[in-house]
């Protein structure tokens, strides 16, 4: 796939960038309409920002009240706002996040910016209020702050940094809690060295700290949770049974399939999200799981990222449609391990020919 030309590449960049753009203003101006499913929770968001509801779920409202109270907050005009992140900041923050030059690796730093341009979901959300754009770009921005940090041999700068991770994590919080957690989490953990040796040991032994945990009551509140979704949402729902404890490890893998992986498909817009989004993540997954001797530092950060917080939504979310939002974000981190492993490949073999 990478032996496609760069002005190939560059012809396709405008190709999606004027499609966004007119499919945007279709169906801001009613001409086209889409249906997001599970309720329009931009419309709380709004009702919470102009002064209808003072009870906030999260601090997206909050942060949308106090722009409100500044005489800033214009609903259309936050909704254009993330359709510029959406084309031109996200994508090209996750491959300044891959280490990639555009001089340097113009192939795999367009490539890089095509998959984060055409990934359907994070579109989707750019049409209202949603807090899903703004929490990709907070979390891009965390990575960002992690990365300078874990580069920096200096113990004063790696502290400054440090603490701003933690306070980033914080934040990320107050957006969602589980995604604070796994971000804070993962920058107490990053220090585990991974090996393919290591990764079948630590896979066996998470299983059963899994299990343990969920025997002893530690996910009741997520299991509880994941038994409100009602399995009549147009098969919406994988309908597993956590309540079980002895075939909580069945289920919970039976929920990294067909919610991560994609594999239960209900619809023809699922079968079309597999293909754009998923089927790459899975080539990615296993050819991270293939190099993982390249993994650095914030390589590490991201997989402890990536498990932490994969956990937690996947026991407690029975809802495809829900899954696609949350699974975001070990998407992107996955892209960035990729494109970080292409990009460290590359230089090795240019430092070899230049050593013969």
């Amino acid at each position: 796939m990478f032996r496609l030309s760069n002005l190939f590449l560059f012809n396709v960049f405008f190709l999606i960038l004027f499609s966004k753009i007119i499919i945007y203003f279709l169906v801001k101006n009613d001409y086209v309409s889409i249906a997001l499913g599970g309720g329009n929770d931009s419309d709380y968001y709004h009702d919470y920002a102009v002064g209808y509801f003072d009870i906030a779920v999260n601090i997206w409202p909050v942060i949308l009240r106090f722009f409100n109270d500044l005489g800033l907050y214009s609903r259309d005009g936050i909704s254009y706002l993330f359709l510029f992140l959406n084309i031109f900041i996200i994508p090209f923050l996750v491959a300044k996040l891959s280490g990639l030059n555009f001089q340097k690796n113009q192939k795999y730093y367009l490539y890089s910016v095509l998959l984060c341009l055409i990934y359907p979901t994070l579109f989707l959300y750019t049409f209202d209020i949603y807090r899903d754009v703004f929490m990709v770009l907070s979390f891009l921005v965390g990575c960002l702050i992690v990365k300078k940090c874990l580069s920096r041999s200096n113990f004063i700068s790696f502290s400054y940094f440090y603490i701003l991770a933690i306070l980033m994590g914080l934040f990320l919080m107050a957006l969602r809690p589980y995604l604070g957690y796994a971000f804070l989490l993962a920058l107490a953990f990053w220090k585990i060295k991974l090996t393919k040796k290591r990764i079948y040991f630590f896979s066996f032994l998470y299983l059963i700290v899994l299990f343990i945990a969920n025997y002893i009551g530690v996910f009741e509140g997520l299991t509880e949770y994941r038994s409100g979704f009602e399995d009549g949402d147009g098969g919406s729902t994988l309908g597993l049974d956590f309540s079980n404890p002895v075939m909580f490890i069945p289920n919970f893998i039976l929920s990294i399939l067909g919610q991560l992986f994609g594999l239960y498909i209900t619809n023809p817009l699922a079968i079309a999200l597999f293909f754009i989004e998923t089927v790459p993540f899975i080539f990615m997954f296993f050819y991270i799981l293939k190099n993982i001797k390249y993994a650095d530092s914030f390589m590490q950060f991201l997989i402890v990222f990536f498990v932490l917080y994969a956990s937690v939504w996947l026991i407690g979310n029975d809802n495809l449609g829900t899954a696609i939002r949350l699974r975001l974000y070990n998407y992107l981190a996955v892209y960035v391990c990729f494109f970080y492993i292409l990009k460290l490949k590359s230089d090795y073999k240019i430092q070899k020919v230049v050593k013969k």
